[in-house]
């Protein structure tokens, strides 16, 4: 009897122990996706829509929209894609400079901008 409660602990302890290391593998992963998501957007976009999505005085002069604002907020992240990668107005086309996966991530980054200029972590 003690020998079968001894196993099942050890079940239930190995359980309990793979399903942290995987939901804290999971969290180290989206956190250097954020990071790497950060990263590209400071490169690319912050010196026309400044780190926290608001127009930097170039970006006003360019007429670059605040990313944290409704209009922008408001699109899809399919019509956000495109206008990345093909451009619009002033913004030149990113999509011979960024693969796909990188100007997903920038859309997927400038959903957060919004509570990032909220709570002020930017």
């Amino acid at each position: 009897m003690t020998k079968i409660l001894s196993n099942a602990y050890c079940g239930v302890a190995t359980f309990l122990a793979l399903t942290f290391l995987m939901f804290y593998c999971a969290s180290a992963t989206a956190a250097a996706q954020d990071q790497s998501a950060q990263s590209v957007f400071n490169s690319t976009c912050a010196s026309c829509h400044g780190q926290n999505g608001s127009p930097t005085a170039v970006g006003k002069s360019l007429s670059a929209p605040d990313l944290t604002s409704g209009p922008v907020q408001s699109q899809s992240t399919a019509q956000l894609q495109r206008i990345i990668s093909d451009g619009k107005a002033n913004m030149p086309p990113f999509k011979t400079s960024l693969s796909a996966a990188q100007i997903s991530s920038i859309v997927a980054y400038i959903r957060t901008l919004p509570k990032q200029h909220k709570s002020g972590t930017h």
